[in-house]
C-alpha cells in the first residue's frame, strides 16, 4: 500500500483513483460497507482503491484538550487498510488551512485539482467544509461538470434498531466498558496492542504474573478487570486483563496487566495484544495483598466459566 501524507500546498502525482473519504474510525459496519461498496467499484473500473482520511481527527483539531479520542491507533488503521488490499491511503493533514476552505473550495481544489478523483465513495452522512456544509449533493453537482462519478452508500442498521453504526456510540461502549456493544458494531472485539514492559513483579509474588504494556493513543476503556484473548508471537491465549492505575499498590499511571493462563515464558519486549471480551468488575483497592489475590482467584474462575473451559 502506498502512504501519502497530504496537506493544501502538497504535490500528488498518482492518478486514476477510486476513492473513500471519511475519518473510518473503528472500521466499523457501516464503515466495511463503504470499503466493500468501494473495492467493487474500484475492480470494475479498474481504478486504484484509495482511502483518504484526516489527521488529526476534525474533532480533536477543534476540541484541542481532547485526549484519547480515536477507536484504534494509527498502526491499527494501516494494518487494517492493508488487510482490506488498499493501494493508496492519503492521510491529509487537518489544520487551520483545510478548515477554512469551504465545501466548493475542498471540492475544486483538493478533490479535482489535486486528487484528480475519477469515482468518489461516501457514506450517507458524509459531511465536508467548512462549517461541514458540504455533502452528497455538492459532490454529484461538481461530478457532472468535471469528469468523475460519485456514489452514495447507505447508513447500515442494527436489525434490532433504527440507530446508525457510529463511532461516537463505540467510543461510549469502550468507555463504559460495554465490550459485547463494541463488538456487536465493530463486528470485532475491541484491542490494545503494546510492548511488553517490565513491571514491580508484585503480582509474581501472589502467583499471579503478568504482562504489562503501556495504553497507547487511543480511547481508554473502564477502569476494571476484563476477560480476554491475549495474542503473543502469533499464538492465541486465554486470561484476564485489568486496566487502571492499580490501587492497592499506591500506582500513579494507567496500566494494562494481563494474566495468561497456563502460561510461564519470558515475553518482556514483545508485542501483546489484547482482545477485551467481557466486564468483569470495576477496579477496586483492597486492604491487603491476601484480599487482592482471593479476587484475582474468583476473577479467573469467573473469565474460565465464559470460556467454558
Amino acid at each position: 500500500m502506498k502512504y501519502f501524507k497530504l496537506d493544501t500546498q502538497s504535490q500528488f502525482e498518482e492518478k486514476n483513483l477510486c476513492i473513500a473519504i471519511g475519518n473510518f474510525d473503528g472500521f466499523h459496519k457501516g464503515h466495511i460497507a463503504i470499503l466493500n461498496s468501494l473495492k467493487k467499484i474500484a475492480n470494475e473500473k479498474n481504478q486504484s482503491i484509495a482511502i483518504m482520511s484526516f489527521n488529526p481527527h476534525p474533532r480533536e483539531f477543534f476540541q484541542s484538550k481532547i485526549e484519547n479520542f480515536n477507536i484504534y491507533t494509527k498502526s491499527d488503521k494501516i494494518d487494517f487498510l492493508n488487510k482490506f488490499d488498499v493501494d493508496v491511503y492519503i492521510e491529509f493533514k487537518f489544520d487551520k488551512n483545510l478548515s477554512e476552505l469551504s465545501a466548493n473550495q475542498f471540492v475544486e481544489n483538493i478533490l479535482i485539482d489535486k486528487l484528480d478523483i475519477k469515482n468518489v465513495v461516501v457514506g450517507k452522512d458524509f459531511k465536508f467544509g467548512k462549517d461541514r456544509l458540504g455533502n452528497f449533493k455538492i459532490l454529484e453537482h461538481y461530478s457532472k461538470e468535471n469528469n468523475f462519478n460519485v456514489h452514495l452508500v447507505e447508513s447500515i442498521t442494527p436489525f434490532d434498531s433504527s440507530d446508525k453504526f457510529s463511532s461516537s456510540t463505540i467510543r461510549e461502549n469502550i468507555k463504559n466498558g460495554e465490550m459485547e456493544k463494541a463488538h456487536f458494531a465493530l463486528g470485532r472485539n475491541w484491542h490494545m496492542t503494546g510492548l511488553i514492559v517490565e513491571g514491580d513483579q508484585r503480582a509474581r509474588k501472589i502467583n499471579f504474573p503478568t504482562a504489562n504494556v503501556l495504553p497507547g493513543n487511543h480511547i481508554l476503556p473502564r477502569k476494571g478487570v476484563y476477560c480476554i484473548e491475549a495474542y503473543v508471537k502469533n499464538q492465541k491465549y486465554i486470561g484476564i486483563s485489568n486496566f487502571g492505575e492499580r490501587p492497592t499498590v499506591d500506582g500513579s499511571k494507567l496500566l494494562l496487566e494481563t494474566h495468561i493462563f497456563n502460561f510461564n515464558e519470558e515475553i518482556y519486549g514483545n508485542e501483546l495484544t489484547v482482545r477485551f471480551l467481557t466486564f468483569i468488575r470495576p477496579e477496586q483497592k483492597f486492604a491487603n495483598f491476601d484480599e487482592l489475590a482471593k479476587q484475582i482467584k474468583t476473577d479467573i474462575e469467573t473469565a474460565k466459566k465464559y470460556h467454558n473451559t
